[in-house]
């Protein structure tokens, strides 16, 4: 009981100035950064227990935080909005995976972005090579043989490895599931892959 009441009595007790001014003090130094901020109010919740400024800094400090990450879900809500596709459906239900052999047929069509990569290289964005695999698994199975390394121009063959990642990480799935992801994805992909939205007379 003696130690219980020396611990109770110590949590009651003033801190020391230098303590609450360097609980303080890093508060103030996070400003709205989210994690900072969040790592320097767990450390500052002893402040709690004692009226006075330092109390008063910790619970601004909260209110910014509560400001900040309202912010990023709204950066995060517009950001969402603004790669969704305009032909993804409401419910998985109504993609047909009969639109495949006809969709599969687009896909070299669309007009896909280039990405840079050294030495004069370039890929596609993400989601070609996922459909490219998705097509690959559905038609031929299981991906087989070894991961290309060199391009025949000389260089990293980045395109192919690539390809060859995503069709790998399929290993397994059944042709008809790979169909129905691939008529999903073809739906669902941000139109910011392409150029040009090219999708609109094949899906309406």
């Amino acid at each position: 009981m003696a130690d219980v009441a020396a611990a109770d009595a110590a949590a009651a007790a003033p801190p020391s100035p230098r303590a609450a001014a360097a609980a303080v003090a890093a508060l103030d130094a996070a400003a709205s950064s989210i994690v900072p901020l969040t790592e320097a109010i767990q450390r500052a919740a002893w402040l709690d227990a004692h009226p006075g400024e330092g109390r008063q800094r910790l619970r601004a400090a909260r209110l910014r935080l509560r400001q900040a990450l309202a912010s990023l879900d709204a950066l995060q809500g517009a950001e969402a909005a603004a790669n969704a596709s305009p032909f993804a459906k409401s419910d998985a239900a109504l993609y047909s995976p009969s639109d495949f052999d006809r969709l599969a047929a687009a896909l070299e069509s669309l007009k896909w972005r280039m990405i840079q990569k050294p030495g004069g290289a370039s890929v596609r964005p993400d989601p070609y090579y996922a459909l490219l695999a998705l097509a690959r698994q559905a038609r031929e199975g299981d991906c087989a043989g070894e991961r290309p390394m060199w391009a025949e121009k000389g260089g990293i063959d980045f395109a192919g490895r690539q390809a060859f990642d995503a069709w790998a990480g399929l290993k397994g799935v059944p042709a008809g599931d790979a169909e129905a992801r691939y008529v999903r994805l073809f739906h669902e992909f941000t139109p910011k892959a392409l150029f040009a939205e090219g999708r609109g007379e094949l899906l309406e």
